[in-house]
């Protein structure tokens, strides 16, 4: 039985978060950037992987409440286990409200979808996290900043479907030893 891992995250304009910050050598003037209240839109987005790469991609309208998460697990998450022959999944995903509400809980079980526990304060163990990294350093790659949503979205579109099925892997394989790194030093945050 796989394991797909999924979650949620807002992309700004103006930077992953918001933010503009960049690496650049101290011997060449900084870029200068623009600032838009609240970053000037931004767009919502929901993906899961598994282990032989395949993959998932949805925008999402608004902020994601209960009834909203399992719309778009009825509409994203079943179609793509369905697509993988996975009918009987497990899936792995942090514990926001809108992923452990009893009404959440309820759709995964009806629909034989089995959710690993997964511990408080523990982001060294989200490996989509280091995806979202990832993706986030090609999207806006040398302090790139966004004039449209449409363009945000065709950069996140690029850098998720141009990741390498390794890099996926990767992060899969390293789950057990983050698991017993998160041990040695009780929960503390690591290195990833």
């Amino acid at each position: 039985m796989a394991v797909l891992l999924s979650d949620e995250k807002k992309w700004n304009l103006d930077g992953p978060d918001g933010n503009i910050k960049y690496w650049h050598d101290l011997r060449i003037e900084p870029r200068k950037f623009f600032s838009r209240q609240s970053g000037g839109g931004s767009v919502m987005v929901w993906a899961t992987f598994d282990f032989n790469g395949q993959v998932g991609l949805a925008f999402l309208d608004g902020r994601q409440n209960s009834p909203k998460y399992i719309e778009t697990l009825e509409k994203h998450l079943m179609p793509f286990a369905e697509s993988i022959g996975r009918r009987n999944s497990q899936c792995e995903y942090d514990n926001a409200p809108t992923h452990t509400s009893s009404a959440t809980k309820n759709y995964l079980n009806s629909k034989n979808v089995t959710v690993l526990e997964w511990p408080p304060m523990s982001p060294d163990l989200n490996q989509i996290e280091n995806v979202w990294g990832i993706m986030s350093r090609k999207a806006f790659g040398n302090g790139g900043q966004f004039y449209s949503v449409n363009a945000l979205k065709i950069s996140i579109e690029s850098a998720w479907y141009n990741l390498e099925p390794e890099i996926l892997q990767t992060l899969i394989i390293s789950m057990e030893k983050r698991v017993y790194d998160v041990l040695l030093k009780n929960g503390k945050a690591l290195n990833y």
